[in-house]
């Protein structure tokens, strides 16, 4: 159970961030599919995770997520990962810039009836704000395109 636990939160997250692949995302999650992060203050549903997801990738086209560690107790996984990027559009009150940046995150996976049911994200927003010395704006608009 607990690998399949690990491969489904894995899988989750790489083809939101790392494909981009919505549709098929959507087949991984229950119809109550719930989002939150530090970067947004609401609790979004699946529609709203993906706005998220597809703001951070229009204004960090270039971003990667690596999974550095999955840590899996019953039907539930806390994933760390490591994102690196370029802001290329403006989000978030963050800047511009060519400077990479790299910051972490620690994500609580929910698993119910082998589907995903909840993730959870803290984000370093102090390591963020160090590289690009500016403050993080949160309920920045999102793209819903």
């Amino acid at each position: 159970m607990s690998e399949q636990v690990e491969e489904l939160s894995r899988k989750f997250i790489n083809l939101a961030w790392n494909a981009g692949t919505f549709n098929l995302l959507q087949q991984y999650c229950t119809g109550n599919f719930h989002y939150h992060t530090t970067f947004n203050e609401q609790v979004l549903d699946f529609t709203g995770y993906v706005a998220f997801v597809k703001t951070f990738r229009r204004c960090m086209p270039d971003i990667e997520l690596v999974i550095e560690e999955v840590m899996v107790k019953g039907e539930h996984a806390m994933v760390h990962s490591i994102l690196s990027g370029t802001i290329e559009k403006p989000f978030f009150g963050l800047p511009a810039s060519p400077k990479l940046i790299t910051f972490s995150a620690i994500s609580t996976v929910e698993i119910y009836r082998g589907k995903v049911n909840s993730l959870d994200s803290m984000i370093d927003i102090a390591g963020i704000q160090r590289q690009v010395d500016a403050p993080i704006a949160v309920n920045f608009p999102l793209d819903v395109s």
